[in-house]
């Protein structure tokens, strides 16, 4: 459709009419304007002294959903997260976020109104500060009562009374069904996912460091760093010739095998290496990376993967994308029940949750023993986190 041609003449501000008119031309065929869009004006331009003719403006308000719409192809857009605000209900309060040095290492849930967290072991520093963000906003020193390798539970304290707690499920939803992963921050959840297939056992994989490595008069050289592992966390570079693991010589590749092969995942160890003529002592933390993750591709395609990702006698998984500091914290169903405890992230669209009845007992019995020893270490005081 020919919609006409537009022409515009500027007058000098010196004239006496400021702005001529401007001549359009349209077609017989042309529609007129719907009232929704009010007409184009003109404008002058000081600067360069011409007619700038401004686009129709709209006559009443419509909000701004660009941004939005730039994660609209992705499931935990905004609009989609809104969808689950009711289903999660107060559940998201029972949710705490872990802060070491100022960043967030994982998330947790309340489970004892008296101050009692459950998070996800291996994502908490072996030693060092731990601080604990309540739905309130504020911020509370952690103590680490315990830790059971096992499942990669930890047991926390907090000094807090009357905390809301969480609210358990007794079944595991049937495939298909919608979760929710709770935020602190807001009762609009952090991401949402399906579950994806029921109970089952993953049998635990070889720890890496996430190097592939060439034997060299130094020790183990350096010839790959894989994007996201652990030595890429710990700084490791190729050419980094590495000579030692907790204290222990490494001689070559198979040498540094050997040394690590009865690590687990999210196992922190001392590297020491030579780089150029520099000695450097850091720490790297060991992977459960599977075989098609020893791949540089691979990983960037899949990103960021928990540490320890293997070993467990019992979780379901579900297709929720979460970032390895996201685990540690609910899962709920559409009742703002919580059905298991995120895990671990294990591949781009799977994670793990343990089962609300596999927590359920042994976060009963880390309590039990933590009152016990509190009390017995020194019963003239309150109950109080242990060591």
């Amino acid at each position: 459709m020919f919609l006409g041609t537009c022409a515009a003449t500027w007058i000098s501000p010196n004239a006496t009419s400021s702005v001529a008119a401007i001549a359009v031309a349209e077609t017989s065929d042309v529609q007129p304007l719907t009232n929704a869009l009010s007409p184009a004006v003109a404008r002058p331009d000081v600067e360069s002294g011409q007619l700038v003719q401004e686009p129709p403006r709209r006559s009443s308000y419509r909000p701004d959903f660009s941004r939005g719409l730039r994660r609209s192809n992705q499931r935990s857009n905004f609009f989609m997260l809104r969808a689950f605000q009711d289903a999660v209900g107060d559940s998201w309060k029972s949710t705490v976020r872990l802060n070491t040095d100022g960043k967030q290492v994982a998330m947790g849930a309340i489970v004892g109104s008296e101050g009692w967290v459950i998070t996800k072991a291996s994502e908490l520093p072996i030693s060092g500060e731990v601080q604990c963000r309540l739905y309130d906003g504020s911020f509370v020193d952690a103590d680490v009562v315990n830790r059971v390798v096992d499942i990669d539970l930890a047991l926390l304290r907090i000094d807090r009374d009357n905390l809301p707690v969480v609210s358990w499920a007794t079944d595991i939803p049937e495939r298909g069904r919608w979760l929710a992963t709770t935020d602190v921050q807001a009762s609009v959840p952090t991401a949402v996912g399906v579950v994806s297939a029921g109970a089952q056992r993953v049998n635990r994989s070889n720890a890496v460091l996430g190097v592939h490595l060439k034997d060299s008069s130094d020790g183990a050289e350096v010839t790959l760093v894989l994007p996201g592992s652990g030595a890429y966390e710990a700084g490791l570079r190729s050419g980094d010739s590495i000579f030692a693991v907790n204290g222990e010589p490494v001689q070559g590749h198979s040498s540094f095998q050997k040394v690590v092969k009865d690590g687990i995942g999210g196992q922190v160890v001392k590297l020491s290496y030579k780089r150029a003529n520099t000695i450097i002592e850091t720490e790297g933390r060991l992977m459960d990376l599977a075989d098609e993750l020893l791949d540089e591709t691979e990983m960037e395609v899949n990103g960021r993967i928990s540490a320890r990702a293997s070993g467990f006698n019992r979780v379901f998984t579900h297709d929720t994308v979460l970032d390895p500091n996201q685990c540690g914290g609910p899962l709920v169903n559409l009742d703002g029940q919580v059905v298991g405890i995120n895990i671990a992230r294990a591949g781009r669209v799977s994670s793990y949750a343990l089962p609300a009845d596999v927590v359920r007992p042994v976060v009963d019995s880390l309590i039990e023993q933590a009152k016990v020893v509190s009390h017995s270490a020194d019963p003239r005081t309150s109950l109080r986190p242990i060591r």
